[in-house]
């Protein structure tokens, strides 16, 4: 069970995100805070493989459906080589819930506010969200690759792009893909684990090599 920073248990939400929409829309009307955009990323020289982009930044669009129940949201994703932090978003455009990884863990900090902490960020998405956020494999799957350090089946479409990675009991499908300063990214990704489905739409990239 994760704990708040005060040594507390900190109980799962009554209502999960992930049980209905008309909750989610309920949270955004009550008042969230509207997060800022993110800054950009300093400039680099013009990239041409995934291999090279060690920093990104992305805004999109989720959507998860767990047992017979979805959710939908926004999705705004900072990745540098230390830390990740990702913010989940109303359909509406306000703050509902920050994810944090370092080098101490994992914190996501919900909209009351309410401050978890785990190891592992699959766990405490669960437990907190109601669905698994694969974040350690994710950082990689977004741009096409397969995480490093477990095995990985990648097949690929005629044009050498990834159409499907499975790796770590996740299926990955690219359904599209956009050219970013040299290097083309997936834009649509549908990953599948067990009973659990996650799309990802990814309206706008930002990415350097440092």
């Amino acid at each position: 069970m994760a704990v708040n920073p005060d040594g507390l248990r900190a109980c799962p939400f009554s209502v999960r995100f992930a049980r209905s929409l008309a909750w989610f829309l309920a949270l955004a009307l009550g008042g969230c805070a509207t997060l800022p955009p993110p800054s950009p990323l300093p400039s680099a020289a013009r990239l041409e493989t995934p291999l090279q982009i060690k920093s990104f930044h992305l805004s999109g669009r989720i959507g998860t459906k767990y047992q017979g129940e979805g959710f939908y949201g926004n999705l705004r994703w900072r990745h540098s080589p230390s830390a990740d932090e990702i913010f989940i978003l109303s359909p509406l455009g306000q703050g509902v819930a920050q994810i944090v990884q370092d080098a101490s863990g994992v914190t996501l900090t919900t909209s009351e506010p309410r401050v978890y902490h785990a190891e592992d960020a699959e766990d405490l998405t669960m437990e907190v969200l109601g669905w698994r956020l694969p974040l350690a494999g994710l950082r990689y799957w977004v741009l096409g690759l397969a995480a490093p350090g477990s095995a990985a089946a990648v097949s690929r479409d005629a044009s050498g792009r990834p159409a499907r990675l499975v790796q770590d009991a996740w299926q990955i499908d690219y359904q599209g893909f956009e050219a970013v300063r040299g290097v083309s990214l997936p834009r649509k990704i549908e990953m599948r684990r067990g009973e659990l489905e996650i799309k990802l739409v990814v309206d706008r990239w930002d990415i350097a090599d440092r």
